[in-house]
Order: C-alpha cells, then structure tokens, then sequence
C-alpha cells in the first residue's frame, strides 16, 4: 500500500512540474519575445517596487543622443516627468514603445541632478543572442530532465532508485525554468500568482534533496540507508521542509545565504556518496553507471554550486556583473548541465556506458583545449595591442588586426595537435595501442599468408589490451555460419540476433552490458561459451559487402576493465582490420582458382585426348561429330570406334551435373564401354554392366542418360541401345523419320535392369543424327526451348548436305535462337549417314 502511495505521489510531483514548467516557459517566451522586438533602452537600472530611484548598474552610450551622461552607481530618479519607480519606468518603456523614441530622464550624480534624454533602440544583436541562448539551453535542460523522469517511470516505476531519479529530474526541471530571470516580468504577456511561484520554488530547491537521496539507492541500495530509513529520510528531507514553510509563511523565498549553504551541502553530500559507491562497485557495470553519472554531472554541478556563492558574495559585496557578462556565464553553467539527463539515462539503461563517456572525455578536452587556445590568443593580442605597440609609439590599429588574422589561420591546426599531445599525454595506452596496430597493419597489406595474420593479430591485441586472448570468429563463405579462425565450430548463426546487432552497428559491444540490459538475447550455449573464455568484448568486422567476422576480446590480465579510450581506438581500426583480411581472403581465393583453372586447363587437355581426336571413317559410311564445353570440363560424352569386318560404333551419353565431377564420370563410362566392347559383348549386354557399375559407385543423384549403335555397312543394317537418351532422329532417303527410343532406363538409376538391342535397316541415303538436351533444351530470352521439332525440321531441310557442314547450321541456328554462344549446358552433335 505504501509503495502505491509513494507512487501515485512521484507521479503528481511529475505531471505537476511538467505543467509548471510548460506554463513558465511559456510566460518566458513571451517575455523573450517582446524585449526583443520593443524600443527599450540598454542601460540597465536595478529596480525596487518599495522606492522611487534605481542606480544605474550598466551604462551604454548609444542610448544618450547628448550630454551629459550618466555613469555607474548614479541615480535615476525621473523617468518621462515622475519618479523613477518601477510602475513609471514600465509606464514609459512599456511593450508599446517604438524605437527611436525620446525620453526625458533625470539622474543624481555626486548630489548633483541632472537632465538628459534617451533615445529608445532596438536591442543590440549580442545581446539578442544571449537572451535567446539562455532560454533555448534552459529550454532543452528542462525538456530532457523532464524526459528522463517520465522515461524512467514508464519503464521501472517499482523501483525506488528509479522513483527518485523521476523526483530529482523534476525538481531539477523546475529550478531550471525558474533560475536567472533577466528579463522583468512585467513584459511577460500573463503572470503566474506568487504562491503558486513560491511552491514551486521550493519544489525546485528540493532537487539537491532528492539528488542525495538518488546516490543513497543508485546503483543500489545503501546498507545504512537500508536499515535506518525513515531517520535517513526525515534527515534529508527536513531542511527543505523547514525552508518551504517559511518561505510560504513570509510570501518570500529564503535568503540566497540559507539556499547556498543548502544546496553545497546535500550536493556535496551527493557526490561524496557517488564517489563511495564507484569505489566500492561490485561489478565492472556497476562502475561504469557511477562513473558515467561522476563525469556528466561533476562539472555543472560544481559550477552551480560556485555561481550561487559568486552571486551571494557580490550581492553582499553590493557589486554587480554586466548584464551580458553575468548572462554569458550563465549560458556556460547551464551548457554544463545538458550532459545530466543524457548521463543518467545511459546509466540506469545499463548500456554503451563507455561509449557515452567516451564521448564526455572528449567534449571535455574540446571545450578545455579550446576555451585555453582562445585566452591565450586574446591574451596575446591584447599585451601585444596595449603594451607592444604603445612601447613603439604605433597608434593604428592595423599591426593587432594582421595578427588577429594570422592568429584565427593558426587556430585549427594549433587546436588539432594540442588535442593530440593531451591525449597522449593523459592516455598513453591508447597512443601505444594505435601505433601497435597501426604499424601492424601496415605490415599486413602485402600478406598472402591468412593464418599468420590472425595469429599475429592475436598477438599484438593480446599485448596492446593486456587481454588473456583473442578470438577471431570469421564468417564461412558459403553459407551464414561462422567459425573460429582455425575452423573450429562457434555457436553463431547470421540469423542470431548478436548477429543482426553486429551487422547493423560497427563499434564494439560490452558482452556484460549488452546481456545485463536485455539489449542482446543470448541463447544458453552462447552464454556458455563466452563464459567459458571470460569474453568482455566483440569488436565487428565490417566491409562494404557486409559484415566478415568479428573479434571476441577476453577480460584483461590485471583484472581491470576496458576503457572508453581503449574501445574507441579498437572501433577505428576494426574497418582496417576487416578490409586486410578481406583482401588476404580475396588473395588467397584467386591463388585457389588459379591453382583450380591450371587443374581444370589440364583436366580439359585429358578430357579431350579421351573424345576421339580424328573421326574414323569407313566405307559406306559419312560420321562428323561437334562438341562445346560450358565450363571448361564437360559432362557430355561422344565416341567413334571402328569394329571388325568394316563395321563401326557410335556412343553418345549426357553425364547429370556438369564440371569435374561429370566430367570424371564420363571418363569412367569411356573406359567402360570400350572394356566391354573388346570383351566381345553385345550392345545391351554392355548396357546392363555399363549400368551396374555407375550404381554401384556413384552417388544416388548421379546418373546417365547414353545411347550406342552400331552400323554395319556391308549388310546395311544398325542395332542400338538407348538408354533414357534424347531420342536421335532417323531420316530415311524417302523422307520417312523416326525416333530411335528402344533400349531401356537410364544409367545409375536401377541396379539390376535389362536392355534392349533393336536393329533396323541403315539403307544408302538413310541419315541419323545423334544430340545431346544441351541442343534441344537450349533457351530464348523468353524461356522458351529450342526443341526437338526444330532439329528434325533443319534435317529435312539440308537431306544431301555435308554432315559437318550440317552440324555447323544446327549450331548457328540455335545461337540465334538463344541470344549468344554462351550456353548454360554443354552441347553436342554426331551424325551418321549411309553413302
């Protein structure tokens, strides 16, 4: 029950300093606005409701057309004819009042009054950019506290960290809205009643509060928090209370002594708790988040700390800054401030922890290296312009503007190599790391050994980081797995989400953080195996084709953590390393394939002393063959052997697949059919031990379609085997055609299988042509085949035409219709004629 009071409390507190704030930069606007686009005078005046003059505290001379002039500390006492009160004053330089309007003033100086006029002026452009910077920044501060408190609700509001992180965000937005009011509130367009001003004051005020309040639960709880609460919390929380209700008993807000000494202590007492919890971290996250929230909060808090005692001091002191001076370092503070919100997001996200802070540290070395560079330039230029120059007796202005010149040229590179010189004077790991693997990689551009680099790599990252190993996992070529580099398998798969993360992102990823903040969903063999070699780090390997590997970095030697310095540089260097390797991968595979085209160069020259170099020939018969490789070894298969007794022998086979293993296969059913031939056994009795020996030897998915025939001249006669082959086409002299499909199944399909032998006449004039399905499968743009028809309709055409010419016709006619003589399958013709 308490816990849903608390909060249903926070969430009131939230939605109420949300509105507040809304409402109040509103009014701020508005007031922004109008000074900024009314005639007014730009010498200021410090006003008092309760008396009838306002000393002049800023003196500008263009807003005085003659003499005499005002000068600081003087009184104005008269504005337009009446006392210089602050309704007069507003009567006279109201939200009406053009530019170049002349009003009448009159001022004590030395007990003296005098009178002078102003001429009202739009308002000068600096000080139009600071008035608007000031409420943009406090804008944006406000916005994102307030951000950050409702993030932090909406996503753990059971947590009592978490609850007061969304109660300091608000507090904090609140008093941002409210602090530094330079602008009277009487431009504003509607007022806010006092009460309502005073309670949220206070609200504000409370922000120191809850911020100890945060450190004594962030990252977790304290022990001594824990056992005595509630004396803790009336502890923290009286103070503000006793505060609150003085303040809203007397209308007023408390002295800035009381609020000083408030906010120094309970913010102090804050970062001294941040600071114990760092040192006593039990895990390396717990670490980071404190530190993370040391670095973005340390710096504009001190320095809001410091600006309330610089304002108390010269309050006392009765001294008071220029109005741009006093809004320039307010506009610093409050850029100091923005890095909060954004560090306690990341912290209680538990997730690129390092990598924001690395971001911190470096804007920090900007802002210091710069803002250094910048004083010492206009320190140089005014002892040159104020002591050199006057020493000489040189009068002009010329000799300092030259060297504001030379000066601005030499900025950036100055700016560029100090930055360099305190990094590596502040970080002399990473410039040892960088020149480790900058050389490293220099060295490895004309490698072609791929083992030899990942191992040196190991090497020289293990040494640079103090890491026990380096594990380089690389992605397989031909599929979406992945292994290490010395093929030993990984549980990683391309459609893991560590992967998807990998590819979409090309930093490094904290193992720890990415598993503790739910970013990355491991599966258990995953975690096993990172736990197994202490892995703390995955550095993405990515190229412009996609991601190559990555590198898994184990926890470091000493037992202390990575750097953000450390992991930057590794995040730089990753494209490099990514692209060497690459480039020895590529390297390494066009050694492989050249290797693989001299093994297939000779292949082919074996291949082609196995097809018959010369087609013998007999008499009675006209025999022409024509063979085209796709690759550079084939699957199609053709032979001419001549018999006894003037009698000869055709073969035509298609091998399934193509390349070295068709090609290897053919070979074997060569070697096979004239083995069987020379046994003296028939066509199908060579068929069936053709077709038994490619079962029993090859793969199941490998067969062979084959025809064979043999001519007898003499007798005028021709017996065949087709063994699941293309169809050859007899022609006859009379123009009869027939299909020659007797024999039986195709080679490698079933073991034990019979085939028929058929013999028909081969009268004189009588023609058979013999292919392959790379001829009559072959293919227009459009998809569609070239097909048998169109064979047998060029064979009826050319009936008298020499053989070797008509093989030459079918061949053009099919590059025609294919588009090219570039063929997806090999191709083959033979034909055989009776003379």
């Amino acid at each position: 029950m308490l816990k849903k009071v608390i909060v249903a409390f926070t969430l009131v507190v939230m939605l109420s300093a949300t509105g507040f704030c809304a409402l109040y930069l509103v009014r701020e606007y508005t007031k922004v606005y109008r000074i900024t686009h009314i005639g007014d005078m730009w010498s200021f005046v410090r006003m008092d409701a309760n008396v009838s003059f306002a000393p002049f505290v800023e003196i500008d001379r263009d807003d005085f057309p003659h003499p005499p002039y005002p000068q600081r500390g003087d009184l104005l006492v008269a504005v337009d004819g009446r006392p210089a009160n602050e309704e007069n004053y507003f009567r006279a330089f109201s939200m009406d009042t053009p530019a170049g309007r002349t009003i009448e003033i009159m001022f004590m100086h030395a007990g003296e009054i005098n009178t002078t006029d102003i001429v009202t002026r739009t308002i000068p452009g600096p000080l139009k950019l600071q008035i608007w910077t000031m409420f943009i920044l406090r804008t944006l501060i406000a916005v994102s506290l307030l951000f950050t408190g409702i993030w932090g609700m909406v996503r753990r509001r059971a947590s009592a960290a978490v609850r007061a992180l969304s109660l300091f965000c608000s507090a904090l937005a609140v008093q941002m809205a409210l602090s530094s009011t330079i602008v009277a509130h009487l431009y504003a367009s509607f007022q806010i009643p006092a009460p309502v001003l005073i309670a949220f004051t206070i609200l504000g005020l409370s922000s120191s509060s809850f911020w100890l309040k945060l450190n004594l639960l962030f990252p977790r709880m304290n022990s001594m928090y824990e056992r005595y609460r509630l004396a803790a919390n009336v502890l923290i929380f009286l103070p503000i209370l006793i505060i609150g209700v003085w303040s809203l008993a007397s209308g007023r807000v408390a002295p800035l002594l009381v609020i000083s000494i408030y906010h120094t202590v309970f913010l102090t007492g804050g970062f001294v708790l941040l600071i114990r919890n760092f040192k006593r971290a039990r895990s390396f996250i717990e670490r980071r988040q404190t530190r993370l929230v040391l670095m973005g909060s340390f710096i504009g808090i001190v320095l809001y700390i410091m600006y309330g005692w610089f304002r108390f001091v010269m309050l006392s002191a009765g001294f008071q800054l220029p109005v741009q001076t006093n809004m320039l370092i307010v506009n610093i503070v409050f850029l100091l401030l923005l890095p909060i919100p954004v560090s306690i997001v990341y912290a209680f996200r538990k997730y690129m922890l390092l990598e924001v802070e690395g971001k911190l540290r470096r804007g920090t070395r900007f802002l210091v290296v710069n803002l250094s560079l910048l004083l010492a330039f206009f320190g140089f230029l005014y002892m040159f312009g104020e002591f050199v120059l006057q020493s000489i007796g040189i009068s002009s202005q010329t000799p300092t503007l030259v060297l504001g010149l030379m000066l601005a040229l030499a900025f950036l590179p100055t700016q560029r190599k100090l930055r360099i010189r305190v990094e590596d004077y502040f970080y002399p790991e990473k410039k040892r790391l960088r020149e480790l693997l900058r050389d490293f990689l220099a060295s490895s551009i004309v490698r072609t050994e791929e083992t030899s680099f990942w191992e040196d790599l190991q090497d020289k990252l293990a040494y640079g980081l103090a890491a026990e190993k380096i594990y380089p996992v690389l992605r397989m070529e031909h599929d979406g797995d992945f292994t290490l580099q010395n093929r030993e398998p990984v549980p990683f798969s391309i459609r893991d989400q560590l992967l998807e993360k990998l590819m979409s992102r090309d930093d490094t990823i904290l193992i720890d953080e990415a598993v503790e903040s739910g970013r990355i969903l491991l599966t258990d063999e995953q975690k096993e195996w990172f736990e197994c070699r202490k892995c703390a780090v995955i550095l993405p390997l990515t190229v412009s084709s996609g991601l190559v590997g990555f590198l898994v970095i184990s926890s470091k030697t000493n037992g202390e953590d990575f750097t953000s310095e450390e992991l930057e540089l590794l995040s730089s260097f990753s494209a490099q390393i990514a692209l060497v390797a690459e480039n020895i991968q590529l390297l390494r595979e066009r050694i492989e394939k050249q290797k693989l085209e001299e093994q297939l160069s000779v292949a082919r020259e074996i291949q082609e002393g196995l097809l018959p170099g010369e087609i013998p020939q007999v008499p009675g018969l006209e025999v022409r063959a024509l063979i085209r490789f796709c690759l550079d070894v084939a699957g199609d298969y053709f032979d001419v052997m001549t018999l006894g007794d003037g009698r000869i022998l055709v073969a035509v086979a298609d091998v399934a697949g193509k390349g070295v293993g068709s090609a290897l296969l053919m070979a074997n059913l060569q070697a096979s059919l004239r083995t069987t031939r020379e046994m003296g056994a028939t066509l199908s009795e060579s068929a069936s031990r053709i077709n038994t020996l490619i079962f029993d030897n090859t793969p199941s998915d490998m067969f062979i379609t084959f025809f064979a025939a043999c001519f007898d001249p003499n007798e005028r006669r021709m017996s065949y085997v087709n063994a699941g082959h293309n169809p050859p086409i007899l022609l006859r002299k009379t123009g009869e055609s027939r299909k020659l499909t007797g024999g039986g199944l195709l080679f490698g399909v079933v073991r034990e299988t019979g085939y028929e032998e058929v013999q028909i006449s081969f009268e004189k004039g009588d023609a058979v042509l013999l292919y392959t399905d790379g001829v009559s499968e072959a293919m227009d743009p459009s998809g569609e085949e070239f097909g048998e028809e169109r064979i047998e309709s060029i064979l009826r055409e050319n009936p008298e035409m020499d053989l070797q010419v008509l093989l030459e016709r079918i061949e053009q006619r099919v590059e025609v219709f294919h588009g090219s003589s570039g063929y997806s399958d090999d191709f083959t013709l033979l034909a055989v004629r009776a003379t």
